[in-house]
C-alpha cells in the first residue's frame, strides 16, 4: 500500500456479492462546504462499474447526484444493462447510510475505438507553460472546507481571480492540473479532473458555490504522461442553473476528454 497513489487507494472497491461492491469514501476529497467532491464519488462508482465491462474501455459516463456523499462506507450496486462486442452499458448506484447518493450510467467499448488520429480536432486555447503560471494556495481553499485542493497541483494564469487577479472578463478558467503525489493521468482519472476546478462562474462573479446536479464525461483518448491542460467555461446562468463545459488536453496536445455538467447556484 505504501507505493499506491492516493487516488487508487481511495477509489478501491471490493466485491462482496454478485452485483454488489463496497468502498470507503475517504477524507481529503471535499469541496466547499465539506462534502466529498462529486467527481470523486463518480470515480468510485466507475471503478465498480468497470469490473462488469472487463476488456473494454470507458467511452462515456453520466452521473446524477441525488444527495451529498459523506465520509465513510459505501455500497455500489452494479447492473450490466447490455454486454456487446462493440459497446457495453453498465449502471452503478452508490449508496451510503441507506440512501442512494449517485446514479451512474456508463458505456464501454472496444479499446480500438479510442485509437487513431483526430480528423476534426478542438484546439487548446493559448496558455503559458505551467512554470509561467501561478499556483493557487490550497490552504485558502481549505478554509472553505475544500480539502481536495491538496490532491492536485494546479497552475492558472496570473489574471485568474483564483490567484488574486482581476479575472478574464468571462466565466472561464484556463489552467493546468496533475496529481500532487506524482500519479500520471489515465482514463480513470479524467472524470475526476473534469470536476476538479472551482466553478468557472467564479472568474466572472467572484467566489461562488455551485453544487453539481448532473455530469457527463466523454473519454476520447488515453492521456500521455504529464500535465493536463484544461478549459472550463460557462455560458448561461438562468433561474439558478448553470451549465459548465470542460475540455482536457494531454501533454501532447491531444484532446482526451470533454464534459458538460449542470449545476445549481443557491440564491
Amino acid at each position: 500500500m505504501a507505493d499506491t497513489h492516493r487516488f487508487d487507494a481511495d477509489t478501491a472497491v471490493a466485491r462482496t456479492a454478485d452485483g454488489l461492491r463496497t468502498a470507503e469514501i475517504r477524507e481529503g476529497w471535499s469541496t466547499i462546504g465539506g462534502a466529498p467532491n462529486g467527481g470523486y464519488l463518480f470515480a468510485v462508482a466507475l471503478a465498480a462499474a468497470g469490473e462488469a465491462a472487463e476488456g473494454q474501455r470507458p467511452l462515456t459516463a453520466t452521473a446524477h447526484f441525488l444527495r451529498p456523499g459523506v465520509v465513510g462506507p459505501a455500497e455500489i450496486e452494479v447492473e450490466p444493462v447490455k454486454r456487446g462486442r462493440v459497446t457495453s452499458t453498465v449502471s452503478a448506484a452508490l449508496s451510503q447510510e441507506g440512501k442512494e447518493r449517485v446514479r451512474v450510467l456508463a458505456m464501454y467499448g472496444d479499446p480500438a475505438t479510442l485509437d487513431g488520429a483526430a480528423e476534426l480536432a478542438v484546439e487548446p486555447p493559448p496558455l503559458p507553460d505551467p512554470d509561467a503560471c501561478a499556483a493557487p494556495d490550497p490552504g485558502l481553499a481549505e478554509l472553505m472546507g475544500a480539502t481536495i485542493a491538496r490532491r492536485y497541483d494546479y497552475r492558472v494564469p496570473a489574471s485568474s481571480r483564483w490567484v488574486g487577479g482581476e479575472g478574464p472578463g468571462e466565466a472561464a478558467i484556463d489552467g493546468w492540473i496533475r496529481f500532487a503525489d506524482g500519479r500520471e493521468p489515465d482514463l480513470a482519472a479524467l472524470p475526476l479532473f473534469a470536476d476538479a476546478f472551482p466553478p468557472a462562474l467564479g472568474e466572472l462573479l467572484g467566489p461562488t458555490h455551485v453544487p453539481t446536479l448532473e455530469l457527463t464525461v466523454h473519454l476520447r483518448a488515453e492521456p500521455a504522461p504529464g500535465w493536463i491542460r484544461t478549459r472550463i467555461e460557462s455560458r448561461q446562468l438562468a433561474g439558478g442553473l448553470v451549465e459548465e463545459d470542460a475540455y482536457l488536453w494531454d501533454a501532447k496536445g491531444d484532446l482526451v476528454a470533454m464534459s458538460r455538467q449542470l449545476a445549481y447556484r443557491p440564491r
